[in-house]
């Protein structure tokens, strides 16, 4: 079978000093004992979602527009799009912890009620130097909170792959997405709750077709490709994930972060996804600083 992914990953990452504070905390698991057989997510089945809030000078409205993962109870893993915006008049201001329903708080389901969501502001931002060089590589950044979340069942980072979880992905290997962007391909509606979709893995050549030149890398994953299947607007950030199996159990691991796709989403062409293998030093001398 095919691989795709790095073709290189560096294993002495794996005495890298900033495993001493990822392990502290535990990782990857879902609240969640129960499969929902449609789009909506289960009460704490993700606990690690994050909503990025933006708002507009002399406006105290939130718009929330990205995604991202918690990787530490500090420090959340996004695109480097989500906070570098295009649009002048916004600001990224607003880091939303425990959200799952998007009208109420504290969110309950089957008669369980999760804490109340947690906000926070930011201390640091850093992006990928390289982001953007050349057009649309590299889309990747970390926020540091300006302080620690308070980590329960429903608010915990998801696990980062070492090891032998960094190994190359297979194609058609079936990986999740989740976010609260748009539902679908004819209305700017966002979702209300948290929503999440399997994908499959496939050959990189077939995400070669966004904007002149582009050519997906081994720092990118393509996948998708289904129709009615895909991240969209709205989702960007946010993680493309994989469950496996540890010595404590399923766990889920971040693979990927949502880049960019079709400007119309689910017409069975895939999206582009920023590899967390291929990135992981980077990831991790920033948790260290």
């Amino acid at each position: 079978m095919r691989h795709v992914g790095p073709e290189n990953i560096s294993y002495h990452i794996e005495s890298h000093p900033a495993w001493k504070e990822i392990d502290s905390f535990e990782c990857g698991f879902s609240a969640s004992d129960r499969i929902i057989g449609g789009l909506n997510a289960a009460l704490g089945q993700f606990p690690w979602m994050v909503r990025l809030g933006y708002t507009v000078k002399g406006d105290q409205e939130i718009n929330w527009m990205c995604g991202g993962s918690l990787v530490t109870d500090r420090h959340v893993v996004t695109a480097a799009h989500c906070v570098k915006t295009p649009e002048e008049d916004f600001e990224l201001s607003n880091i939303r912890i425990g959200e799952y329903d998007t009208k109420n708080n504290p969110d309950c389901q089957l008669n369980i009620c999760a804490p109340p969501l947690q906000d926070r502001k930011i201390q640091t931002i850093k992006i990928h130097p390289s982001y953007n060089k050349p057009p649309f590589h590299n889309d990747l950044a970390m926020i540091i909170l300006d302080e620690p979340v308070q980590l329960n069942d429903y608010v915990i980072p998801i696990c980062l792959p070492h090891g032998e979880q960094l190994q190359r992905l297979d194609v058609n290997e079936q990986l999740t997405v989740a976010g609260w962007g748009k539902m679908n391909m004819t209305t700017e509606d966002e979702a209300r709750i948290l929503q999440y979709v399997s994908i499959p893995v496939i050959k990189a050549e077939n995400c070669n077709f966004f904007g002149k030149g582009f050519k997906l890398t081994e720092k990118e994953i393509c996948a998708g490709g289904q129709r009615n299947k895909d991240a969209c607007v709205g989702d960007s950030g946010g993680p493309l994930m994989k469950v496996l199996d540890t010595l404590d159990g399923p766990k889920n691991f971040l693979m990927g972060v949502v880049s960019f796709g079709p400007t119309i989403c689910g017409i069975k062409k895939p999206a582009v996804y920023t590899s967390i293998p291929h990135f992981l030093k980077w990831i991790l001398d920033n948790i260290t600083l």
